[in-house]
């Protein structure tokens, strides 16, 4: 699958910074962690670790790979100390040393800290990558000790089961009245419900081929990596969830401008200008605000557990057509 032009265009400045022997020791990547963000990762590996596919690159015995693990979605401060030990011992192959850290906006307690004490006396011929499509949620002092590179794209996937419903929702949002908007929220819902069972199926693919890539024995398996598949799934489900809430607030963001400016070509949804026009006819700049704000209240919600029959009627509500046609 080739890069994204950012991506490919990131690489090529660090092509030459590796050609240079200039190499930092340590790169904050601003993009997905399921997309670009790793993709560059694994490609800035493979100009350290000549040679190596991106299978073998996750599997190398100088890198190590990192991501939340278990319900909590969280790096605790013990992985960060067993990355740093990990990185301070030689090569085995005499070169590089390497970490990626995954999600590394989920740095839990003291592990932030831990991880400043290395990025400010790093060992020789060392890197970390830390991967996050949150860079800002990173102590400030990491980001400034870090060399930051932005290959973050608009990541959503016009192939994800919950698209179209999310799409139609947002093409038709309800009438204010209480069994319409009832209805909206329940269909929004459902997607939000099925997203466990998704994230399952998309981690069992991946563990078969996992196990075919070790000659068929699924008994490798350790209670690490099942911690580790735990951990991927409940992070998958936030993912994909929030993918949900983001393409509902890009959609509300085109509202916004287009409320502003009768002239505004939508940005994010060029194809749904005339829905998208419909729905900021008569909107004042305030209203339009109150309705990209209320997705981050949702989201906020969410983020605390607050179950979505409680958090998704307000959206419906802010959405909802006072008089509709």
């Amino acid at each position: 699958m080739p890069s994204s032009p950012r991506v490919e265009r990131a690489l090529e400045n660090f092509r030459r910074t590796v050609a240079s022997g200039r190499m930092p020791h340590a790169v904050l990547v601003s993009g997905h962690p399921r997309g670009s963000g790793a993709d560059f990762a694994e490609r800035l590996l493979a100009l350290l670790f000549t040679g190596k596919g991106a299978l073998h690159l996750r599997q190398h015995v100088d890198i190590q790979w990192i991501e939340p693990e278990g319900k909590g979605r969280q790096i605790k401060a013990e992985v960060i100390r067993s990355l740093i030990d990990f990185i301070g011992l030689t090569s085995y192959e005499g070169g590089w040393k390497a970490g990626v850290i995954l999600f590394a906006d989920r740095l839990k307690d003291a592990a932030p800290n831990i991880l400043l004490k290395t990025l400010e006396e790093p060992p020789p011929n060392s890197l970390l990558i830390l991967v996050t499509d949150t860079p800002a949620a990173l102590l400030p002092t990491l980001r400034s000790r870090s060399q930051f590179v932005d290959v973050m794209e608009d990541e959503r996937r016009e192939g994800t089961p919950w698209m179209p419903v999310v799409m139609d929702l947002l093409r038709n949002p309800p009438a204010r009245r209480a069994c319409e908007m009832i209805a909206w929220t329940d269909r929004l819902t459902a997607p939000l419900r099925s997203l466990e069972e998704l994230a399952e199926a998309e981690e069992t693919a991946r563990q078969e081929e996992w196990v075919r890539s070790h000659g068929g024995d699924d008994g490798a398996f350790t209670k690490a990596d099942k911690g580790i598949i735990d951990g991927r799934v409940a992070t998958r489900v936030k993912e994909m969830r929030e993918e949900i809430l983001r393409t509902v607030q890009l959609w509300q963001r085109d509202v916004l401008a287009r409320a502003a400016d009768a002239e505004a070509k939508p940005e994010n949804f060029p194809d749904e200008e005339v829905h998208i026009a419909a729905q900021a006819a008569g909107l004042s700049f305030a209203e339009a605000l109150a309705r990209v704000a209320v997705v981050d209240e949702v989201r906020e919600l969410l983020e605390h557990n607050i179950r979505e029959s409680a958090a998704l009627p307000r959206m419906a509500r802010a959405f909802s057509k006072l008089n509709p046609a």
